[in-house]
């Protein structure tokens, strides 16, 4: 497998275009303007994205300094709730509606407005003491499993990690502790079904009741392995991660039996799809007319909210991006 790796820079192609005058064609503009860059909105969001939420607050007060966005920060599956039985008008989440969500609405008729907004990626963090750099997906199945008790059971192809593991971790110190996720949260789900083949975490797994303390947990413990993703561990730097704990560089192991190469988690390899593990950010509302909630989604939809997401370690989808090799 290859060990030496490129880093990929994203580019956001900045289209020069007057946000509100093309997403309110044909109306008055002034009039609308007032009433989209006016007032309060308060949107629930989900832990997962919850950072990358509060900069693009940050940002988007600053260009409307009248305008005032009042964030709630939730698990996934309660913000879909307080959506669908009308406690919010708009939410930030990590994950499309599920079948008895989509059964819901329908019975309900209600009428969801969904916005793509960005990629994200789920990592699997380590304490930075920890000598193992490079898993296989079946390394990581068989870690949340339980299947593998020790950090000396995965035999990497990299014969010096595997010494360096069987030195470092001796007797009692070298048992796997791992912290995961709350069940009502994308990223619990996600590895239980994309990684895990559906099966039970292992029944001695931690869960953590936030993003905030997964990554607390995984710095305090040598033996320890998380579950985070990009909005959490990017530093608020495009191209600049987390130094506190160490992402796992992962090779997917295919269903036909072939390995692809162990990939870093980074912004560029999560773009190109090569990482091979990531999820879609969604804005969901069901606020009708024109008002703060319009005048929030042209902004994180164009340029300005996008740039956001791109210098947080996300993948923008609304906005042309080229890649730069960096060697």
């Amino acid at each position: 497998m290859t060990k030496s790796f490129q880093h990929t820079l994203l580019v956001i192609l900045l289209i020069v275009s007057s946000s509100f005058s093309t997403f309110f064609s044909g109306c008055e503009f002034d009039k609308i303007k007032s009433k989209t860059t006016v007032g309060n909105l308060d949107m629930t969001v989900d832990d997962t994205v919850e950072p990358l939420m509060k900069k693009e607050k940050a940002e988007y007060e600053r260009i409307n300094p009248d305008a005032r966005l009042l964030l709630t920060t939730l698990p996934t599956s309660n913000c879909m709730a307080d959506l669908l039985n009308n406690k919010t008008k708009i939410i930030t989440v990590t994950r499309d509606f599920d079948s008895t969500e989509k059964r819901y609405i329908s019975e309900n008729k209600i009428d969801v407005k969904k916005y793509e907004i960005a990629i994200d990626g789920v990592g699997f963090i380590v304490n930075n003491s920890n000598p193992v750099s490079r898993v296989t997906s079946e390394d990581l199945k068989k870690i949340f499993t339980g299947e593998f008790k020790n950090w000396t059971d995965i035999k990497a192809q990299d014969e010096e990690q595997n010494k360096s593991a069987k030195s470092y971790f001796t007797g009692s110190k070298g048992s796997i502790k791992v912290f995961i996720q709350r069940p009502n949260s994308t990223l619990y789900s996600y590895v239980k079904d994309s990684v895990m083949n559906k099966l039970d975490y292992v029944s001695s797994a931690v869960i953590c009741s936030t993003s905030a303390q997964m990554l607390q947990m995984v710095r305090e413990n040598n033996n320890s392995i998380g579950i985070t993703n990009m909005a959490w561990l990017s530093a608020g730097n495009q191209d600049s991660m987390d130094a506190t704990v160490k992402a796992l560089r992962v090779s997917k192991i295919l269903d036909n039996g072939v390995q692809k190469d162990f990939v870093q988690f980074h912004q560029g390899y999560i773009y190109n799809d090569t990482y091979p593990y990531r999820f879609s950010v969604f804005i969901m509302t069901t606020e009708g007319g024109i008002g703060l909630t319009t005048g929030f989604l042209s902004y994180i939809l164009k340029p300005d909210g996008q740039k956001v997401i791109l210098n947080n370690g996300l993948v923008p989808v609304s906005q042309p991006v080229r890649t730069i090799q960096l060697n």
